[in-house]
């Protein structure tokens, strides 16, 4: 009666256990269960506490001894009992955390097999094979996940329901479906929050704050992929002032809530949030602190603080080998208590103990009589037995070292194998110094000074990195007494973008000056043949047709001998405005890449050269720029802007600041989503540029 009361007290203690997080209380509740199943006195009772001690192994990272402590109990069990299942998730769990994924969906799958009368743990099952699917095959992971939700709803279980909902709004994330992903997390929050008013729990799942919080962690994530910035700032706002005791929770909110301040450019902010949460995230698992140093090595190089930029990732490098190290002391650890080598060296001294006492004690009773003769035969017998067990065990003891030390060795080379990774990183940020450098040259190069060229005119240029895929181009031949002005826009952003833009820029150029009378649809049509010869080429040395390389363009020449404009348009429209209003000359659907046919018609347009006019070129990153809220300018809004009876009458430089000044005030602060290029040439400027450049009586 006694024990019984004993091990139903055990029993109660772990298995309505409080803490999943507390190493302590870790240790506490293994050694309940321990004790549990030393003292249960029926089957059921000794299976229930290792149970208990196998999930506190598994919480306490001491998986290796999971699979040979739950192994004994599944031939005894019925193939659809409970504790068997039960025996059987937690081998995929300690498969999963010992490296081998694909054991551990061997045993979900069994689960699922043999779970049907168990619809909560078929659940739990589904959840953890789609977890294990999700970078190997989507669709697999989707499907699972979706079992798992339609069993949550139709248990009605509020934390099963958010823990599968949340699941199921990441993998439809990935799958870049945002719309229903955003529903998905959505029910899992009110999911969670209900979960977490009834204080539900259960130890295949996580706690009902913890599920609360990383869903509404998701939720927010998905805000800020689609573009709803405010509430994405709210949610984890939300988290910063619930997650008072969750470390992780809290740490996770700040690096959230840090990048989008760092993608709107709020440098300051970024700088006052990870300031004002310092001794909390210097607190985060490695994971996390590993990517807040990240978030302030890419805030030193926006800020163009390269050495602050470099010491962080020293940084990084320093707490990644501190990292090894700890998991290297750790496993050693955890080899010595598994092995039992501490237990085995005592029980050998032991054996040696009793070795000496029944030496001398046989050797006393080695006088006497036939008792004397029987002892003798006893003591040699136990000698023998002992000394084999002595072996046995020095064997036991000299394997096990020897195991520790090779697993040692592999350590030693995986901390060797991160210092050189660390140099190849260092070097990485050089050489994507170097490129950044490079770039903004070739940048400044090609572009024109066209305000000084041409005064009068305006041009405006932003791109959405340091560098861009923007271009601008102006030349003139004296002979045919003609300029050419074009604007384009060519494939990428970055390095990408201005290398390409820079080809575009030269070959425009160079077939000018080879045909400068020739109309500016056939100049096209001649860029068109070139740039597809290049990528032909490009592929048949090894290059993938997926790339799609090319720009959209507007091209003009002014005629001054003729006094015409004429103009081709290759994806991009222009516009002339006027006292007399707005004319938009539009520029069709294809632009310069290998898609384009040959015997394409770029659109053509013949104006006359009148000094009233003005002509406006610009790339789509203008009308194409996003509010917070996720809205487009649009040309409508842009066109309503031009019209306005003040902004005919200014200059090319004020109504250049009219614009920019409408950009700012549409994004509300927000970076740009594209590069952005503007051109503004009165026709009068360009006389002006024909006389006092060219000396041409026009």
């Amino acid at each position: 009666m006694r024990k019984t009361i004993l091990w139903a007290a055990w029993i109660a203690l772990g298995w309505s256990f409080p803490c999943e997080s507390c190493y302590e209380d870790i240790l506490c509740l293994g050694r309940c269960a321990y004790q549990a199943m030393m003292e249960a006195h029926t089957k059921e009772a000794q299976y229930e506490a290792t149970l208990l001690l196998a999930y506190s192994w598994l919480k306490g990272d001491f998986v290796e001894g999971v699979p040979r402590l739950l192994f004994s109990m599944l031939g005894d069990r019925a193939v659809s009992d409970s504790l068997r299942l039960h025996a059987m998730l937690f081998l995929a769990q300690a498969y999963y955390k010992l490296g081998r994924p694909d054991s551990a969906i061997i045993w979900y799958d069994r689960v699922i097999e043999q779970g049907q009368a168990h619809p909560f743990l078929k659940a739990r099952a589904h959840l953890g094979v789609a977890a294990l699917l999700a970078k190997r095959d989507l669709l697999r992971s989707l499907g699972h996940a979706a079992e798992a939700s339609e069993i949550a709803d139709h248990l009605q279980l509020s934390l099963l329901t958010a823990v599968a909902y949340s699941q199921l709004a990441y993998l439809t994330a990935e799958q870049r479906n945002l719309s229903t992903a955003l529903q998905y997390a959505e029910k899992a929050v009110q999911a969670a929050q209900v979960a977490l008013s009834q204080n539900l729990r259960h130890l295949l799942l996580t706690s009902p704050m913890e599920a609360y919080l990383a869903a509404t962690a998701n939720l927010a994530s998905l805000y800020a992929e689609t573009g709803r910035y405010k509430e994405a700032k709210s949610l984890y706002q939300r988290i910063l002032s619930e997650a008072k005791n969750d470390k992780l929770a809290l740490g996770q909110a700040v690096i959230g809530l840090a990048s989008l301040y760092l993608q709107e450019r709020s440098y300051k902010e970024v700088d006052r949030l990870l300031a004002a949460y310092r001794p909390l995230l210097s607190s985060l698992p490695y994971e996390l602190r590993k990517e807040v140093l990240r978030l302030q090595a890419q805030l030193h190089i926006k800020l163009n603080q390269l050495a602050a930029a470099l010491s962080t990732y020293e940084q990084l490098v320093e707490q990644a080998e501190a990292q090894v190290l700890q998991a290297q002391a750790l496993r050693i650890e955890q080899l010595r208590i598994l092995s039992g080598i501490e237990m085995q060296e005592a029980r050998l001294r032991s054996i040696q103990n009793a070795r000496q006492k029944e030496r001398r004690l046989y050797f006393i009773l080695g006088g006497v009589g036939f008792l004397v003769l029987i002892a003798f035969g006893l003591a040699a017998h136990t000698a023998k037995k002992r000394a084999a067990e002595e072996r046995n065990f020095r064997e036991i003891i000299a394997t096990q070292s020897q195991k520790i030390q090779e697993q040692a060795h592999v350590l030693e080379r995986q901390n060797a194998e991160l210092v050189r990774v660390s140099e190849v990183l260092v070097e990485t940020l050089a050489t994507v110094q170097e490129s950044y450098a490079a770039a903004r040259r070739l940048q400044r190069a090609i572009m024109p000074d066209l305000e000084k060229l041409v005064p009068g005119s305006a041009l405006y240029y932003q791109p959405m990195h340091e560098v861009g895929g923007d271009f601008c181009v102006f030349a003139s031949d004296i002979r045919s007494a003609r300029l050419l002005f074009a604007v384009g826009d060519a494939t990428g952003h970055g390095i990408s973008g201005a290398i390409l833009a820079g080809i575009f820029s030269a070959t425009i150029q160079n077939i000018f000056h080879r045909y400068p009378t020739k109309s500016p649809q056939l100049l096209l049509r001649t860029l068109l043949r070139t740039v597809q010869q290049t990528l032909l080429h490009s592929e048949q040395q090894g290059g993938t047709d997926a790339l799609r390389e090319g720009a959209d363009l507007a091209i003009g020449i002014a005629d001054f001998q003729h006094k015409k404009l004429y103009f081709g348009l290759a994806g991009r429209p222009v516009w002339l405005f006027s006292s007399e209003g707005l004319r938009i000359l539009e520029g069709g659907r294809r632009g310069i890449d290998k898609y384009t046919s040959l015997d394409y018609e770029f659109p053509a347009y013949e104006e006359f050269l009148n000094e009233r006019d003005s002509i406006f070129l610009f790339t789509d990153g203008v009308s194409d720029a996003i509010s917070p809220e996720g809205k487009r300018l649009g040309v409508k809004t842009l066109r309503m802007q031009m019209e306005a009876a003040d902004f005919l009458e200014s200059t090319a430089a004020e109504q250049r600041d009219k614009l920019v000044a409408l950009l700012h005030q549409w994004r509300g602060g927000t970076s740009p989503n594209d590069d952005v290029t503007m051109v503004i040439l009165p026709v009068w400027s360009l006389y002006e540029y024909v006389k006092g450049r060219l000396s041409l009586s026009v």
